[in-house]
């Protein structure tokens, strides 16, 4: 008996043994692959390798999701630590399209989807729903990493395409947004519309308001124009009739952009297909856009835009680019020589406006405790005293006689100074360091002159004082006319450094 059951229990363990034996030889046909998507995806797929006549690849199902069937690419260990890709993103990202309602074509690649809209209008939508896109993509775990390697336009991601069925631009790329993207994941951007917004709308709002001249231009919204400007210096354009500033524009103007500047410039512009004239300083200049293909360094080619210029319209053709600038750009050298006018970087007149500004608010601020003339005002190592003011049309000094710039006058402060210090001074040498005395005449309307030198006579520019020396003279400023008969108020500003004194010259 005893003998009976021990041959049972050994037969019972043979079995088991048997049976874990078998559970535990389970394993998947393609072990790497399999390793590669569950350490990917924390998942686990079901796989078929599909053979053709030159590659092979793996369909790939996962268990929790059977209805996102995608592909699995072996791309060689030199690209990736497991030499492994999949489109698994791209089917995702057009599942959760289709829930959303957005409409994703194929594209050229198997990582391409296509989404068209009808114009920039169609921008901000399209903007909103790839941005419900990216947050399903994060939301769902999928991984945002990047490796070496260059199949399609980046690794685990889903690109889409997004193009603008009108107007037909030459020139024009289509953006592609990555889900996920690399700069949006740096940014923390992932789910990010408006910038999603801002990638799509750039090349398409630079190539209407660079390069076309008709319709486009009504698709697009005030504040896509003004965003894309946001970047330029402004432009200030001179001529003999005074000047205009442009805050939209730069010194680098492009084809259409030129157009517009012509239409405010009254250069009469004449638009025809792919170019125009303009006429200004009695001459006609054509301007002419072309499309040409080039090969980059890469070997890829490239659309890009050239600009030509001719006296007429059947010259000869010159680029109209300058020596340092890409050929979509105007030359300004050839601009002021063929208009006559003359181009600045950067918004002069603004600039000058707020400069005054600047000036009348300090002005306010020193009135108050203004010394009146006749006073002694003591700053640093000097001792100064207005004794008069006056406005001269010429200033003369013994043989010797200045005369002011046409409509200007000169307006001449005499003052006696004395040096305090224990060393030789200079009283306002021509070079002045940032320890050293400045003079300045200010006004309430916001103009400040500095002192010219008029080397001669009793001008006080230069002169050496030993220490303890008095000296007596004037300072002369060149100003408008009739400075003394405006009602504004005239401070002669004395500064050091930080410290500042006010003589009042006129209430």
């Amino acid at each position: 008996m005893k003998m009976k059951k021990r041959c049972h229990v050994i037969l019972f363990c043979a079995v088991a043994a048997l049976l874990s034996g078998c559970a535990a030889g389970e394993k998947s046909p393609y072990p790497e692959v399999s390793e590669y998507l569950e350490n990917r995806y924390n998942q686990k797929f079901e796989l078929e390798e599909i053979s053709g006549e030159a590659s092979v690849y793996y369909k790939a199902i996962p268990k929790e999701n059977p209805e996102l069937e995608f592909k699995v690419f072996p791309v060689g260990p030199e690209y990736t630590n497991k030499g492994f890709d999949d489109t698994y993103p791209t089917v995702f990202v057009l599942n959760e399209a289709k829930k959303l309602g957005l409409p994703l074509e194929p594209g050229t690649t198997e990582k391409e989807l296509v989404a068209a809209i009808d114009g920039y209008a169609g921008i901000e939508a399209l903007s909103r729903t790839l941005s419900e896109l990216a947050a399903a993509y994060a939301e769902a775990g999928l991984p945002a990493e990047f490796t070496l390697g260059t199949v399609s336009n980046g690794w685990n991601c889903a690109d889409i395409r997004v193009e603008l069925r009108t107007p037909d631009l030459k020139g024009y790329e289509p953006a592609v947004i990555h889900i996920p993207d690399d700069r949006q994941i740096a940014n923390r951007h992932i789910n990010d519309s408006d910038q999603i917004a801002k990638r799509i709308g750039d090349d398409y709002v630079a190539c209407i308001c660079q390069y076309y001249l008709g319709d486009p231009l009504d698709y697009l919204t005030q504040d896509a124009v003004t965003a894309f400007y946001t970047d330029t210096d402004g432009l200030t354009v001179e001529t003999d009739d005074g000047a205009t500033e442009y805050p939209q524009l730069s010194t680098k103007l492009h084809f259409a952009e030129l157009y517009r500047l012509s239409e405010d410039e009254g250069w009469n512009p004449q638009a025809a297909q792919d170019s125009f004239s303009i006429t200004s300083n009695e001459q006609t200049s054509w301007f002419f856009l072309e499309f040409e293909e080039e090969t980059n360094e890469r070997g890829r080619t490239e659309t890009i835009a050239r600009v030509y210029w001719a006296e007429s319209e059947t010259g000869d053709r010159q680029p109209a680019c300058g020596e340092y600038d890409t050929p979509d750009i105007i030359d300004r050298e050839l601009i002021e020589a063929r208009t006559g006018c003359r181009l600045s970087r950067g918004l002069l007149l603004q600039a000058e406006e707020t400069r005054r500004a600047g000036n009348r608010e300090e002005l306010e601020s020193y009135l108050s405790g203004a010394q009146p003339i006749g006073d002694s005002t003591e700053i640093g190592n000097w001792t100064i005293t207005v004794t008069a003011a006056t406005e001269l049309g010429k200033i003369t000094s013994g043989s010797m006689y200045f005369e002011p710039d046409e409509g200007k006058s000169f307006f001449r402060i005499d003052m006696d100074i004395t040096n305090h210090g224990t060393k030789d001074s200079d009283f306002l040498p021509m070079v002045i360091m940032s320890d050293e005395l400045m003079v300045e005449l200010a006004i309430s309307s916001g103009l400040q002159y500095a002192p010219v030198s008029l080397l001669g006579g009793g001008d006080l520019t230069g002169s050496t004082l030993a220490p303890g020396e008095t000296k007596s003279g004037f300072i002369v400023f060149q100003t408008s006319q009739s400075l003394m008969e405006t009602e504004d108020h005239i401070l002669l500003l004395l500064r050091i450094g930080t410290e500042t004194r006010a003589v009042l010259i006129k209430n």
